[in-house]
């Protein structure tokens, strides 16, 4: 079963793409940032929203229209009639072209709401890409610890199974000796089958953390991983001081706060249909046909034109109600995610110092599991325990020994999500270096 561990090994150092691979959780973070698609998804988002910025403020400026046309008309009016003795009809081909400049004036303030409506989307769009990023940044990291838990927990296990397997040969010689009773082979093979049963549950687990790695990072974990160690200055002393930190800070809450802002201009921009619109025109139209149908003619104008359209229905003041929902529904939303930040934080902040409390007892048990199998040591060379309670009392240190890795990994995991549920694992994992 040993050169299963290697194998393990072996597949993930070769599997990976040609390339630099990631041997730090900085380096992890960096490649998940660089690679993964969320965060392509959320920049062509905010793209996307830059370019209904840009189409909003387009608004300010004057519109050019050009219009041509060419062909043959018929005619049968006042004016053919009175010009052609035949028929009092007539045939032309037509060329006639128009060209137009229109300013808006005053439109109740509509376009400038609409383009600021624009730009806070625009914000809470860049807003959505941090958030995302710091996502990614937990994603990444998280995995880096559960492949680098897996793999120090199956290095432990191995050592421990070449020990049982010393301890169950020096057994099976007593029995054949007669020194020892068959019950105790018995109990030391059923060790063995435990920790053979804790073996293939790490392997599935490592098996897993890589597949976890593999699709937040785009390439298979390096076979060289260096463990990483949380600054004290970078984690906040009490659960108040990360929930004003997020407050303040995390992107989620300052991108509900721009939605909220952003539907109070829509509000405004919709209210600009009970005024009426005044525009500017400067317009030049030149027309070319024959002289029965009107002839050649040439008009050119400078002038305000106002407007002024309300629906008999009341769709106007249903667009302004169904705005003002909106607006209402996004103020509801920001004060809920603020809430929800508020109440992961605490949740995270938590299960942290609970983790550090854990890993303080687990330690004190490695340091008495220590001295008492010290003691087992001394009573077995004096004879007053057997090879069985002996092997027992290694397994116990072995058991313990392994619950402390398992916690100092949940302990750096609890770490990172107290700083990604504050809106700061990017700048923290900046902050350590490579």
């Amino acid at each position: 079963m040993k050169n299963r561990l290697y194998s393990l090994l072996f597949l993930s150092a070769f599997a990976m793409p040609v390339g630099a691979h990631a041997t730090s959780v900085q380096d992890a973070v960096m490649a998940a940032l660089s690679y993964h698609p969320s965060i392509e998804a959320a920049n062509q988002a905010a793209d996307a929203a830059e370019q209904d910025r840009r189409e909003q403020r387009s608004g300010f400026f004057p519109e050019l229209a050009v219009t041509a046309q060419t062909g043959r008309v018929f005619g049968d009016n006042a004016t053919s009639r009175g010009l052609v003795t035949t028929r009092g009809e007539a045939y032309s081909y037509l060329h006639e072209g128009t060209v137009s400049l229109t300013q808006p004036v005053f439109d109740g303030f509509a376009t400038m709401n609409l383009y600021d409506a624009s730009k806070e989307r625009k914000k809470s769009a860049v807003l959505t890409v941090s958030d995302v990023k710091e996502n990614i940044a937990l994603r990444a990291s998280q995995a880096y610890l559960e492949v680098m838990r897996s793999r120090s927990g199956l290095k432990l296990l191995y050592v421990q199974q070449n020990k049982i397997e010393g301890f169950k040969s020096k057994i099976a010689a007593m029995v054949n000796e007669g020194a020892a009773d068959e019950s105790e082979l018995q109990q030391a093979e059923d060790m063995g089958l435990m920790l053979a049963s804790m073996i293939a549950d790490f392997e599935g687990q490592l098996v897993g953390a890589e597949a976890q790695y593999f699709e937040a990072i785009g390439n298979a974990p390096d076979a060289d991983m260096a463990k990483p160690l949380v600054k004290k200055s970078d984690m906040p002393e009490t659960p108040l001081d990360a929930v004003d930190f997020a407050r303040n800070n995390h992107a989620l809450i300052q991108k509900a706060m721009l939605n909220s802002k952003a539907a109070k201009y829509d509000v405004s921009a919709e209210r600009a249909q009970f005024f009426p619109t005044l525009d500017a025109e400067l317009s030049y139209l030149k027309s070319d046909k024959r002289e029965e149908i009107g002839g050649e003619s040439e008009d050119a104008r400078a002038v305000l034109k106002l407007g002024w359209n309300m629906n008999a229905g009341g769709a106007e003041f249903a667009r302004v109600q169904r705005s003002k929902h909106k607006r209402n529904e996004a103020a509801a939303s920001a004060r809920d995610m603020k809430q929800q930040v508020e109440r992961d934080v605490r949740i995270a902040f938590s299960q942290y110092k609970t983790a550090e409390k854990r890993l303080d007892v687990v330690r004190e048990r490695v340091r008495l599991s220590q001295g008492l199998f010290k003691t087992y040591q001394s009573q077995f060379e004096a004879a007053k325990i057997n090879q069985l309670q002996l092997m027992q009392g290694n397994f116990a240190l072995f058991n313990v020994k392994l619950e402390a890795l398992n916690t100092e990994y949940s302990v750096l995991a609890a770490q990172y999500a107290v700083l990604a549920s504050m809106g700061r694992l990017k700048e923290a994992l900046s902050s350590q270096g490579g």
